[in-house]
C-alpha cells in the first residue's frame, strides 16, 4: 500500500456515506456500519446482509477477484461466485427480494451508477458492490479536493527519481520518448489513433470502434448555506442520491439509453464541504451535481437538475449564489478521454462490464509487447478505485521482468 498519508493525502468521512430521499420528508441511509444499514432496512435488513455480508466480511479477498480481468481464475472462487451470481441479474429483477419501496429505490440509486437501464445484466453487481463498499472501507473523500490524492501520488514519483510532464500533446508515438514500456490512460480510440500503426489491422479497427457510453450534464453550486434538505439524513450525508422511487429512476435511465433527456433526471449530489471546511468559506457550501445525458447531448439540463433538488430541498435555489453548467461538449473539450461527454470509459452495454476494451484474459496488453492500456475502459472499469492502472503495471512489469 502505497504512503499517501505521507505525503499529505488525509481522508474524511462522512456522517453517512449515502442517503436517499423521499417525497414524504423522509430518507433511506446506507451508513457505514453493516449492522446500522440492517436496522434502517427493517423488514429488508436480513436480505441486505444476506447480499453483502459475506462480502463485507471478506472485502480484500473479494476485490483481489472482483476488481479486476473476469476472464482467469478467481483466488477465492466460492466467495466471487456467493457474490457475484446475484449481482449477474439486473437490478429490476435483483430488487424483487426487497419488500419495501425505499430499499428497493436504495439499490436503484447505487446500481444507476452503471448508467445502464436497470433491466440490463450485471447492473445488479455495480449496485451490491458499491453498497458492500460503503460498509467496508466507507465512501471517503479527500480533503482540499481530489487533486490532493494527484498531488501525493505525484509526490511518491518523484521521491522515487521519477519525473512528470505534463502540457504536452501526444498525437502519435512520434511525439514519446523512447522506452522499453508504455502505458496509456486514454480511451481506445485514442490509443488506435495514437499508436495504430504499432498494431494489426483487426485490433486497431476494434479500438477505433469501441463504443462510448452516455454522457453527463454536471452543474457545480456555490451556496450561501447547505442544502435545505427536508429529511435530516440527508443534511449528513457525503452523498445524496435524488431519483425518487425505484420505477422513477428505471425510468430516467431507460430515457437516456433511448437517446432521450428525462424529465426527472436521476441526480447525484455530492456535498463535500460539509465535512470539508477548506472546499468552501465560512458559513457558505459548495455542492456539484450531475445526470446522465445521450453522448454527445447538448440540451440544457440545469433547470431539470435543479427542480430535482428542489423535490427534496425546499429553497435550495434560494441558497445559490453562483454555478458553472458543463455539458459534454465541455467535458470532451476538457478531457479527450471523455469521448461525447462519457467519464465511464466506454459503453457498458452487451458484455461491456467485461469486455473492456476487448473480451481477453489479458485485457491491458496490446499485440505490442510495449503497449499498455491502463485507463477506465479495461477492467474494473470506472471509478475511485485506481485498480486499471494496478492491474496494467502488474501486467507489465510480469512481461517484462527478467
Amino acid at each position: 500500500m502505497l504512503p499517501l498519508s505521507e505525503h499529505g493525502l488525509t481522508w474524511i468521512h462522512p456522517d453517512i456515506p449515502l442517503a436517499h430521499p423521499f417525497d414524504d420528508g423522509s430518507a433511506v441511509a446506507l451508513k457505514r456500519s453493516l449492522e446500522d444499514t440492517v436496522a434502517e432496512l427493517g423488514r429488508d435488513g436480513r436480505t441486505w446482509r444476506r447480499l453483502v455480508g459475506r462480502s463485507v466480511a471478506r472485502w480484500e479477498d473479494l476485490t483481489a477477484d472482483a476488481l479486476g480481468p473476469l476472464l482467469r481464475i478467481p483466488r477465492h472462487p466460492l466467495l466471487l461466485a456467493g457474490f457475484g451470481l446475484p449481482g449477474l441479474l439486473p437490478a429490476s429483477v435483483l430488487a424483487r427480494a426487497f419488500r419495501e419501496e425505499r430499499s428497493r429505490a436504495l439499490l436503484a440509486g447505487l446500481a444507476a451508477h452503471a448508467i445502464l437501464p436497470l433491466s440490463h445484466p450485471f447492473t445488479g453487481v455495480i449496485g451490491l458492490t458499491l453498497g458492500a463498499a460503503a460498509h467496508a472501507v466507507g465512501w471517503p473523500v479527500a480533503q482540499g479536493g481530489s487533486r490532493a490524492i494527484t498531488d501525493a501520488l505525484a509526490r511518491i514519483v518523484i521521491e522515487l527519481g521519477g519525473s512528470i510532464q505534463t502540457g504536452s500533446t501526444v498525437r502519435s508515438m512520434n511525439d514519446l520518448p523512447d522506452a522499453a514500456t508504455y502505458l496509456f490512460d486514454i480511451d481506445p480510440r485514442q490509443l488506435a489513433a495514437i499508436a495504430g500503426d504499432r498494431f494489426p489491422a483487426r485490433y486497431r479497427s476494434r479500438m477505433a470502434q469501441f463504443p462510448p457510453g452516455p454522457g453527463v450534464f454536471k452543474v457545480d453550486y456555490a451556496l450561501d448555506g447547505p442544502v435545505p434538505w427536508t429529511a435530516a439524513a440527508c443534511r449528513h450525508a457525503g452523498t445524496v442520491h435524488v431519483g425518487g422511487t425505484f420505477e422513477e429512476i428505471a425510468d430516467a435511465e431507460e430515457v437516456v439509453a433511448s437517446g432521450g433527456h428525462a424529465d426527472r433526471p436521476f441526480v447525484l449530489v455530492a456535498q463535500q464541504s460539509l465535512f470539508d471546511p477548506t472546499r468552501a468559506p465560512a458559513g457558505h457550501q459548495t455542492l456539484w451535481a450531475y445526470c446522465h445525458v445521450p453522448n454527445g447531448s447538448t440540451v440544457d439540463m440545469t433547470d431539470r437538475i435543479e427542480t430535482q433538488i428542489e423535490r427534496f430541498a425546499p429553497g435550495f435555489r434560494d441558497r445559490i449564489v453562483a454555478r458553472a453548467a458543463h455539458n459534454t461538449a465541455w467535458y470532451a473539450e476538457h478531457n479527450r478521454n471523455y469521448v461525447g461527454g462519457d467519464i465511464a470509459g466506454g459503453s457498458y452495454r452487451g458484455l461491456g462490464v467485461i469486455s473492456r476494451p476487448r473480451l481477453h484474459p489479458v485485457p491491458y496488453a496490446t499485440p505490442d509487447p510495449s503497449i499498455y492500456l491502463c485507463s477506465s475502459s479495461t477492467p474494473p472499469g470506472a471509478g475511485v478505485h485506481g485498480m486499471c492502472g494496478y492491474h496494467a503495471a502488474e501486467t507489465a512489469l510480469r512481461r517484462t521482468a527478467p
